[in-house]
């Protein structure tokens, strides 16, 4: 008999976070962030089920990208970090990648390339994040020499990042932003642009510009400090269940776990859960890290072990062996989990393992939420 960890996905919940996202966004088109094995969710189903709801898909490598067009996705799709080698422009010509421009090397690269088919460029500006991009005072020179460039399609598209824009009250947001506005505005009218994040989508409407790129949102977790899935409407996509696989009847002062972290204050009864870090679950998890038994609130007691964890009882007394458990999802928000952790929900989703079963759900009555 095999292991009972499912990840139980619903397609609803996506195109409904989908519906959320394009509400705040009305006149911007949307790039659905798919990298990360699509947060955690599976890149082949997640592009399936939002390839025709979004104008375009955006994947952290060419890797990826292919994997896409193998399995016949057709509309746009973008390489987030560009290019690592000379070779991977000719590919993105050749299958109509767009891709990011945000290092010199690049545009040397493309210099001794004859692409077959003129490529979908976007100039990456640094306006503040620190990260990948030109930085605000070279990159004129860089989009000129991508709008010189036979090899490139034009114009030439426009995009930046936001560092902290999960915070709203942090002063680098309205810098980034300034920073960005006033880049724009020496560019060609015919130009786009992106700057918003899922947490931009939220925080900042007059920040949408021509794209908006959704990443954790569409997937149901919050990006904002402070406020919850629920509180922007996001549902979770991801239901991560198993069951308990024994319980223990613990007498006061009884230790539980590897290292003995707990200690049972009272006489109680400890449930073992087939799910650990092995699994996907993380390690930092604290004593009291919620988890639902029965749709009972109870607490995680005791380190986290490869295969188990250790859950109290005492609030789910008629608990039984066999009896479900979910660790984040419906009716237990991931946020809430990564608040007892050294984690943040990108993590927990990014890290469910390949043993864990994923099922999805189909469309309800082959419907698309009115996307």
């Amino acid at each position: 008999m095999s292991r009972t960890a499912v990840a139980i996905l619903s397609t609803e919940n996506l195109l409904h976070n989908l519906k959320v996202i394009k509400g705040k966004a009305p006149q911007s088109k949307v790039i659905g962030m798919v990298k990360a094995n699509a947060y955690g969710h599976g890149l082949r189903s997640v592009s399936t089920r939002l390839e025709r709801h979004v104008d375009m898909l955006g994947v952290a490598s060419i890797d990826e990208a292919l994997i896409l067009r193998k399995i016949g996705v057709q509309i746009p799709i973008i390489l987030a970090e560009g290019v690592f080698e000379p070779n991977e422009l000719l590919v993105a010509s050749t299958e109509g990648f767009h891709v990011v421009f945000h290092e010199e090397v690049q545009l040397q690269w493309l210099a001794n390339l004859s692409c077959p088919l003129p490529i979908q460029a976007w100039l990456k500006i640094d306006s503040g994040m620190g990260r990948l991009g030109f930085d605000i005072d070279k990159a004129p020179g860089f989009y000129d020499q991508l709008s010189q460039s036979r090899q490139i399609a034009q114009p030439i598209r426009v995009m930046s990042h936001l560092a902290c824009a999960d915070d709203p009250d942090n002063p680098l947001n309205q810098r980034q932003i300034k920073a960005f506005n006033d880049f724009i505005q020496n560019i060609s009218d015919q130009s786009e642009y992106s700057l918003c994040n899922s947490a931009g989508v939220f925080q900042y409407p007059t920040s949408h510009h021509h794209f908006v790129r959704p990443g954790i949102a569409l997937y149901g977790a919050s990006p904002i400090l402070g406020k919850s899935a629920a509180d922007l409407n996001l549902k979770p996509v991801m239901t991560l269940q198993t069951s308990l696989i024994g319980i223990k009847e613990m007498t006061k002062g009884s230790p539980v776990g590897y290292g003995a972290r707990y200690t049972c204050p009272e006489d109680m009864r400890v449930g073992i859960v087939a799910f650990g870090y092995g699994d996907g679950y993380p390690r930092s998890a604290q004593d009291g890290t919620p988890i639902l038994v029965n749709n009972t609130r109870c607490k995680l007691v005791g380190r986290v072990s490869m295969d188990m964890i250790a859950v109290d009882l005492r609030s789910c007394p008629n608990a039984k062996v066999g009896d479900p458990v979910i660790l984040w999802g419906n009716d237990l928000p991931i946020e809430e989990v990564a608040a007892f952790t050294d984690n943040v929900s990108y993590d927990l989703l990014t890290g469910v393992q390949n043993r864990v079963k994923f099922h999805w759900t189909r469309y309800l009555n082959n419907t698309t939420n009115g996307l």
